[in-house]
């Protein structure tokens, strides 16, 4: 199997501008391209690279497939995911005293107006409200099928956050599919266009569609902010 990274001369994290900048560079000023006078068969394999590495879904396949290629090149079974670090165990913050995510301190003391945010992260600092579970063990509030684009925030500062989907969600909690491993324990910062989010990770699974891995976790709200006062997710009128 062929890396295709080492074809176009890029490292395996690097962002679309750079491979895109390196096929360029590779086929006009390095005279690879054919009508320069370049080798076809290598003209197609950077062809052929470059058309991976520039689609984000074939470039996520590939990548699971390069994973597991490696895992067998040194002998280590590719289907099981490598052990995860237990998480740290996380310092019990005040929400009237610091933001849950980044740990800033903030002077809006116990009365949280409900649009609030950290001045620093920007994330919601209002407490998420906890509906308890039935008497029978079923859900005191069902969960709904909503399948929406998130982006997900592990540590601050982090430039930029990664993408990942909602499968389903409740006012507790939400179930997604990330792209990068998480950790029970961990906080995570969550930005959709339903609502923005401050959850912990209660509970993760690894999933294998074809080449693909998939991290599905289920995450707990701790602080919460909708995009809409009412209608974006559910409304009650008393």
């Amino acid at each position: 199997m062929r890396n295709y990274y080492e074809v176009l001369h890029v490292s395996p994290d690097a962002p679309p501008e750079i491979i895109r900048g390196s096929y360029r560079t590779l086929m006009q000023k390095l005279g690879h391209h054919p009508d320069l006078g370049g080798d076809t068969t290598m003209a197609a394999l950077i062809n052929e690279a470059y058309a991976v590495l520039s689609n984000a879904e074939r470039r996520a396949e590939y990548d699971a497939r390069l994973e597991l290629m490696t895992h067998v090149a040194r002998g280590v079974p590719g289907c099981a995911p490598d052990p995860q670090p237990a998480a740290k165990p996380e310092r019990i913050l005040d929400l009237s005293r610091e933001c849950v995510f980044c740990q800033a301190p903030h002077n809006f003391g116990s009365v949280i107006e409900v649009d609030t945010c950290c001045q620093t992260c920007n994330s919601p600092l209002f407490g998420a409200e906890r509906n308890s579970m039935e008497a029978s063990g079923q859900r005191a509030v069902e969960r709904i099928e909503k399948q929406q684009r998130v982006i997900y925030y592990t540590h601050w500062p982090q430039p930029k956050g990664h993408t990942g989907y909602i499968e389903d969600m409740s006012l507790n909690g939400l179930r997604m599919v990330a792209r990068q491993d998480l950790v029970e324990g961990q906080r995570i910062k969550i930005i959709s266009n339903a609502l923005e989010a401050v959850a912990q990770v209660t509970n993760r699974l690894y999933e294998r569609r074809g080449w693909t891995r998939r991290c599905v976790a289920g995450v707990s709200f701790i602080t919460l902010r909708f995009a809409q006062s009412a209608g974006g997710f559910v409304s009650d009128r008393v």
